[in-house]
C-alpha cells in the first residue's frame, strides 16, 4: 500500500496495514530517517558510521519498531 501522506514512510503503513513485523531491512531504513529528521544539523551519510550501541541510533531504532509494530 503506497499512501500519499510524506510524514510516514511506506515501510511503516505497509507494517501497520498488514498487520505484520518489519523486515531488517524497513526497520534500518525507517530509524535512519527518524534519526535525521530528529535534528535539522545531521546528516543521512553519518547514519553508517554510528557504533551500533550509540544511543542515538538505538532510541531510533526502537521508535521506528514501535511505529512500524503500530504500538
Amino acid at each position: 500500500m503506497r499512501s500519499a501522506n510524506t510524514l510516514f514512510d511506506d515501510a511503516v503503513i505497509d507494517c501497520v496495514a498488514g498487520d505484520r513485523a518489519p523486515t531488517v531491512q524497513e526497520l534500518f531504513h525507517v530509524a535512519e530517517v527518524i534519526w535525521t529528521e530528529g535534528a535539522a544539523d545531521r546528516s543521512a551519510f553519518r547514519w553508517d558510521c554510528l557504533a551500533p550501541t550509540d544511543p542515538g541510533k538505538l532510541m531510533s531504532l526502537r521508535a521506528a519498531q514501535a511505529a512500524m509494530l503500530g504500538s
